[in-house]
């Protein structure tokens, strides 16, 4: 099992460093049940979460604890040592001026979707959320913003509305090899809320041996609504999608890969919602607080849509109009 940290050992600290110190291959293989698969992403689990893994005994864990924090050390260091390591790069749209509108205050980028940080897109029902992540799917094996590693795509689809025949669709105007697309897309469908951690742990998994550079939650907040209903379950649903959310930063950070989660809308009452006012999205100060970037979706007459900066810590409040075609999006409005 441990073979697969090979791939990335000049990046990431393998967990095998732990084995060498009494720990066994079952302790290695219950790190791995719950998503830990390196030294770094093991540096940054508290000692409280450690607790609550099966199978490892309390002294292991203690002896475990000390030993990455010799590893990795945790503490201050120099605003030059940060920039040297602040190596981002973002995800286009296939389109100039929504690249444009998500560059912000980016130098030396075209603009798009972050690598280390979590994007979320909300919006009404038929606002082109789903659209937006067919687009960027397609968007990331079409560019070569990186290296020349093909670079792979991790979707998780709770809403059921994931279309791979669109993904061909845009792909054929651009020129990809099909081949190459269905092989670099990792698809999986979320039936509840606990099977959708479950497949975060999964996609931990993926991205430790491949190059994946992008994961799409679609949505990240609809099976916890679910699942969770009424006042007297909402602190736990909350909680969970804050670990949820955690985690997706966590592996971000750790991979410099992008994030981009939907989400869906609330409104106080009907007058408001006609008027396009009051509109918030789902999930309350856990979203706002865990995201970096939040854009919004809105219908407008004649298939016209208008994508909003609603906050973000790079880019101004900023709109623009488009409507989305075969090939994507569409700005030369007349």
């Amino acid at each position: 099992m441990l073979m697969i940290i090979k791939f990335k050992e000049r990046l990431y600290d393998k967990i095998s460093l732990i084995k060498e110190r009494n720990c066994y291959n079952s302790d290695i293989s219950s790190l791995f049940e719950h998503g830990i698969f390196s030294v770094r992403f093991l540096s940054k689990v508290s000692r409280k979460d450690l607790y609550t893994l099966n199978g490892i005994s309390g002294a292991k864990i203690e002896k475990i604890y000390k030993l990455v924090k010799k590893v990795i050390p945790l503490g201050f260091t120099t605003l030059y040592k940060i920039l040297k390591r602040h190596s981002t790069f973002c995800i286009g749209l296939l389109n100039k001026n929504i690249n444009n509108v998500l560059k912000g205050l980016s130098i030396g980028k075209i603009g798009g979707i972050e690598t280390k940080e979590i994007t979320e897109i909300f919006g009404e029902s038929k606002s082109g959320k789903t659209q937006f992540c067919h687009i960027i799917s397609v968007s990331i094996l079409i560019s070569d913003y990186e290296d020349f590693v093909q670079k792979k795509v991790i979707y998780i689809d709770t809403d059921g509305s994931f279309k791979p025949e669109r993904i061909i669709e845009i792909s054929k105007y651009y020129g990809v090899n099909r081949n190459s697309l269905t092989k670099n897309i990792f698809y999986a469908k979320a039936f509840h809320s606990e099977h959708q951690m479950q497949l975060l742990i999964s996609a931990a998994s993926i991205t430790t041996y491949a190059n994946v550079k992008l994961i799409i939650v679609d949505s990240c907040t609809t099976l916890f609504r679910t699942d969770f209903t009424g006042r007297g379950e909402l602190f736990q649903r909350q909680v969970l999608l804050g670990k949820f959310l955690r985690n997706l930063k966590r592996l971000s950070e750790e991979f410099n890969l992008a994030i981009l989660v939907t989400n869906q809308i609330v409104c106080s009452n009907l007058d408001n919602f006609l008027l396009g006012n009051n509109i918030k999205a789902i999930g309350g100060n856990i979203m706002a607080h865990m995201t970096d970037t939040k854009l919004m979706l809105k219908k407008c007459s004649n298939e016209i849509k208008t994508l909003k900066v609603i906050s973000s810590i790079k880019c101004p409040e900023n709109i623009i109009k488009f409507r989305i075609t075969q090939k994507g999006f569409d700005t030369s409005l007349k």
